[in-house]
């Protein structure tokens, strides 16, 4: 019998988080799913603790692979995917008891496309607080909205808080970037703009666990600013080609302020990030970062850049003109 839901966890090397991960799906007071652990070619304990909870419950199945990354690991787990909605977990985090309860309900009652909650991180005390990335998209709960009539949900840009009805993502295509850091972007950004339809809940579906070695506490290593500056990127070119498209038509001016829209939230958040970096970078990530930050600033929609707070204007002047100094004082 199809289950509901399909839960895909990426498993490497968090064999001091992973049963947490795991329980936490095993509890879910919506039973019928299945969870697709991908071992992406753990060298610690991680695998056989995936492979204990296959053992003790029917539902959870064990994948393995060579080394590839989150992007293959999870473009894996879909591919082993049966349920009708699918939704992606990492494997050092937790979710709520009633999550995907509270998301599969919303769907069947809306229609829409998928469904999106609000995240707080888990600190090393074990207590909770809103993660502030979440504060405004995830304010109050709202159905069968849209990116291009509810522009805060430009900033919800990650795979984890979701439930995809597995149809919308296979009549898509959709599919993780692999090989690269920030996979989540080049994914949800245009799955935004796909939809039909979205659900935002105000309620808390996932517990995003702090971690000193995460990917997203990894700022001024050149490989990451490339990284996320090619997603970015490809969030940004997707919106161009929907706005080339949409020339002459009624649509034409709602394509041309999403690109402006998410090319300045990058300018001024994604990229901010790692300006904000840059007395703690070495000579080479000062060097990726300019050549990187200004990579996509000739891309991006001039109003974007013009349209930010005079103290970014600033910083961006001197990035354009590659004054790291007196961007440093």
């Amino acid at each position: 019998m199809t289950p509901r839901l399909t839960v895909v966890v990426p498993v490497y090397n968090v064999e001091e988080y992973l049963d947490a991960c795991l329980a936490s799906l095993g509890r879910q007071t919506m039973r019928d799913l299945e969870v697709v652990m991908v071992d992406d070619g753990s060298t610690d304990s991680s695998a056989r603790i995936a492979q204990a909870h296959a053992a003790r419950d029917s539902r959870f199945r064990l994948v393995r692979q060579e080394n590839a990354g989150l992007g293959a690991a999870r473009n894996t787990g879909v591919r082993h995917a049966t349920g009708g909605h699918l939704a992606f977990v990492d494997s050092d985090d937790v979710i709520p008891e009633d999550a995907y309860a509270l998301m599969l309900d919303t769907l069947e009652r809306s229609g829409s496309d998928f469904v999106t909650g609000n995240v707080h991180r888990l600190k090393t005390d074990g207590t909770t607080e809103q993660s502030p990335m979440f504060r405004r998209a995830m304010s109050t709960t709202r159905l069968t909205t849209h990116v291009l009539r509810d522009w805060d949900l430009l900033g919800d840009r990650i795979a984890c808080n979701k439930v995809f009805r597995k149809d919308f993502w296979d009549k898509h295509a959709l599919a993780f970037p692999e090989g690269v850091l920030f996979e989540d972007i080049p994914v949800i950004v245009p799955a935004h703009f796909l939809a039909g339809s979205v659900d935002v809940l105000s309620d808390t579906v996932y517990l995003w666990r702090d971690r000193h070695g995460s990917i997203s506490n990894k700022r001024a290593l050149p490989r990451a600013v490339h990284d996320r500056t090619a997603a970015v990127t490809t969030a940004s070119t997707f919106l161009g080609r929907r706005l080339a498209e949409a020339a002459g038509t009624p649509f034409e001016a709602d394509w041309a302020e999403a690109k402006r829209r998410y090319d300045q939230s990058v300018l001024a958040g994604d990229l901010w990030m790692f300006m904000e970096a840059l007395p703690d970078g070495d000579d080479a990530y000062h060097q990726a970062f300019l050549d990187r930050a200004n990579a996509f600033a000739d891309h991006a929609d001039p109003a974007a850049l013009a349209a930010l707070p005079l103290h970014l204007r600033a910083k961006w002047a001197l990035i354009r003109r590659r004054r790291l100094p007196e961007l440093l004082d």
